[in-house]
């Protein structure tokens, strides 16, 4: 099993890892019959692609881009989302979740404010990373469809900053005045010493469309095997063991859910308003 590091940057690598493990550990479990999972590092997306491909990882936790960017592979045809995480947004678990734009309370930017995108024009702003979902794509997309915005060149400044914490944290320090991530990134850093009242310091200004939930993916040929693996992980999710170890690795999972493989095709779609390739997005090696 593969995953990447830092969609929880509040936790250590080693929090995450040991939780990937224990994660695993109930999987095989409920797979029985001795079956064992190894947890692989923590890698970044590009790495974790070529793990699948080449065979090194079977299965891999990974984010809606990345899985995207594998599919897209000319031998990526057989890896395949087969679960889902589940998160409760609105007061409603889903296997949904939402992207947002957001800055400070002292800008006086405001979402229901007349002529916001002129008084976006010159400010600066922080994505995560550019192979991110929620943390640049989807935000990047909701600039353009939303309000008319192109994502860079609108702004006098733009920077990619690392990830979901590094923007939030950005953002309230005044390194930049607008950030992108997920919906829960204001919550996630008002959890965190230091940040206690980042609830009242930061507010925002767009929130994306639906996007699917992260996935679990399996490059498993058998599709016996593969769909034991489905029901295995599903039940996974179920367990408090399991829930609590997705809660430290995602945070605020709810649990899994079966899907389909075609579930993120949408974001092909979004890739391609934007005018951007895999390429443009996935740092090399």
């Amino acid at each position: 099993m593969s995953y990447y590091p830092w969609i929880t940057q509040h936790r250590s690598a080693a929090e995450v890892h040991r939780n990937v493990e224990v994660f695993a550990s109930v999987v095989a479990k409920e797979m029985g019959s001795n079956t064992t999972i190894k947890v692989l590092p923590g890698v970044e997306v590009n790495k974790q692609i070529d793990q699948l491909l080449a065979g090194d990882s079977e299965l891999a936790l990974m984010n809606p881009l990345g899985y995207v960017f594998a599919r897209r592979r000319p031998n990526g045809s057989d890896i395949a989302s087969i679960a889902i995480a589940l998160r409760t947004i609105d007061g409603v678990v889903g296997d949904n979740y939402f992207a947002q734009i957001y800055t400070r309370a002292d800008t006086a930017l405001r979402k229901d404010a007349p002529q916001l995108p002129d008084k976006l024009k010159g400010r600066s702003i922080g994505y995560g990373v550019p192979y991110s979902t929620s943390n640049f794509l989807v935000n990047a997309f909701s600039l353009k469809q939303k309000l008319g915005v192109h994502p860079f060149t609108h702004f006098a400044r733009v920077e990619f900053l690392g990830g979901h914490d590094l923007v939030a944290k950005a953002v309230y320090e005044g390194q930049v005045d607008i950030g992108a991530g997920h919906d829960g990134v204001i919550i996630d850093l008002a959890n965190q010493d230091g940040y206690r009242d980042a609830n009242q310091k930061l507010v925002q200004l767009v929130r994306s469309d639906p996007i699917p939930s992260d996935p679990v993916v399996a490059r498993v040929a058998d599709h016996g095997e593969r769909a034991a693996l489905q029901d295995a992980l599903v039940a996974a999710g179920k367990s408090a063991e399991g829930k609590a170890a997705l809660e430290i690795f995602w945070g605020m999972v709810q649990g899994l859910k079966a899907i389909e493989a075609n579930t993120y095709d949408l974001l092909n779609d979004t890739m391609t308003a934007l005018g951007l390739e895999e390429r443009d997005l996935l740092r090399p090696l």
